[in-house]
């Protein structure tokens, strides 16, 4: 049995457990080019992901070479696009979801989304895919100064659940919540959505699974149990 347990799990939402990710990866792109901006590309929207507000203006600012470029704008009106989307399609989980919550409920490890998303439109998600009530904690971005790629988020998860970083497992499945997880002190684990972790990514991360039930083994080496 390993000295390090794990106390609680923090799920980021998007891609991890609700399988929405994909909306946005659509959206983006849309959005952009509604407003002129039509070299925005398919890397363009996997750089996005989790990308906190300030450091996305920053950078679609350099990208376009416009300082005027209308982010409040394209971002409410990829909201919308989301929306309708998520209307049309609706919420489905990702595989493994409810095994895991099971199993950490089941071992007394308590349970929380650290979210990009806000925290209504995170709720709203998250009941709309029959977990209501599912998790311990709904921390989103928008309770800290700085959002993903910057620790604040989890570490504010940590604090907030009473555990310290490093009994605290974070899953994610983008580049800027895993660099987020880890400047924390999780024990951060990948599950790849749209992309596999790239060597950049490698050392930043305890393990990269499948799907979230393969987090179930992981936790018993940790755990003992």
């Amino acid at each position: 049995m390993m000295k390090q347990e794990i106390k609680a799990v923090l799920f980021d939402l998007d891609g991890t457990v609700t399988d929405t990710e994909r909306f946005y990866f659509a959206c983006w792109p849309q959005s952009f080019h509604a407003f002129g901006y039509t070299d925005y590309g398919p890397e363009d929207a996997l750089y996005a992901r989790s990308l906190n507000h300030e450091d996305a203006n920053a950078h679609w600012k350099e990208r376009f070479h416009d300082p005027n470029i209308p982010m409040e704008e394209i971002r409410a009106y990829n909201n919308r696009l989301v929306q309708d989307m998520t209307r049309e399609q609706g919420v489905r989980l990702k595989p493994g979801v409810r095994e895991i919550l099971a199993f950490t409920k089941a071992h007394g490890i308590a349970s929380a989304v650290v979210t990009a998303t806000r925290q209504e439109r995170a709720e709203a998600r998250i009941k709309e895919a029959g977990l209501a009530g599912a998790f311990d904690r709904i921390i989103s971005a928008s309770m800290v100064k700085k959002g993903k790629p910057h620790p604040d988020v989890y570490a504010y998860a940590c604090r907030t659940l009473g555990f310290d970083s490093k009994n605290c497992m974070a899953v994610e499945d983008s580049p800027n919540g895993v660099r987020s997880a880890a400047a924390a002190g999780c024990l951060t684990v990948m599950v790849p959505d749209l992309t596999q972790p790239d060597e950049d990514l490698l050392p930043l991360l305890h393990a990269s699974v499948s799907d979230l039930t393969k987090l179930i083994p992981l936790i018993c080496a940790y755990n003992g149990v």
